[in-house]
């Protein structure tokens, strides 16, 4: 790079009469790191140099590589203090063609205005006839099982108070009588606990039916979702 070469001249140039080895080897380095595109690095290594051997002409060097690293408001500063310091310098038509272009940029970018903001996520709120068809099923089966116990608990209740009533000798038909009744009695609960399981079950989804749920909804400008709650 030309300003690279300007800054070097100037420290091999005066070397002999007063070197500064510090300052030659971060001039060096920076060389070498703006060379393998490591731009930033290579301006923090010409900063360095110029602390220690304060050049103008290193001042171009360190605006070079912040406008190759598209650092453009130090690039800008750092033209700017070089024009002050050398405005007849080797940099100095080169830095002002920067300096107007990189104006320019930094107009251009404040200007422009802001992108606008994301559009909101769609949402929809949703029931699920699903579950409320799936409760309703539920419980009026455990309607049917509530019932079927009922009927059997009738027939229980009979034969029990056929055998509480009961005189004379014991026959196998009074023997089959009363096991009819304990089955009965066993059928009962039975299908109490099943109806009673299946009604609370139905309920439960029914209820969930009725709620809203997760549904992804997409269209042409936005896709969301929506969170569970209540209608």
């Amino acid at each position: 790079m030309r300003g690279a070469l300007i800054a070097w001249l100037a420290l091999c140039g005066a070397a002999h009469a007063d070197p500064n080895a510090q300052a030659k080897a971060h001039f060096k380095q920076g060389r070498d790191y703006q060379d393998q595109g490591y731009y930033a690095k290579a301006a923090e290594e010409y900063k360095t140099a110029y602390e220690l051997d304060r050049r103008p002409e290193m001042l171009f060097n360190i605006a070079q590589a912040y406008r190759l690293a598209d650092d453009k408001q130090q690039a800008l500063d750092y033209y700017q203090q070089y024009l002050a310091a050398q405005p007849e310098g080797l940099g100095a038509a080169e830095s002002r063609q920067h300096v107007e272009e990189l104006q320019r940029q930094i107009e251009a970018a404040r200007a422009a205005p802001p992108p606008p903001p994301p559009p909101p996520a769609a949402t929809e709120l949703r029931s699920s006839p699903a579950l409320r068809i799936a409760g309703l099923a539920t419980a009026g089966g455990g309607a049917i099982a509530l019932g079927i116990g009922i009927k059997f608990g009738i027939d229980a209740r009979a034969a029990g108070d056929d055998i509480s009533k009961h005189t004379g000798d014991w026959t196998l038909a009074d023997q089959a009588h009363y096991e009819a009744g304990q089955r009965a009695q066993t059928i009962m609960v039975i299908a109490y606990v099943t109806g009673g399981v299946l009604v609370a079950t139905g309920g439960v989804l029914y209820v969930l039916g009725t709620r809203t749920h997760v549904v992804p909804v997409v269209s042409a400008s936005a896709a969301g979702a929506v969170l569970w709650g209540r209608f």
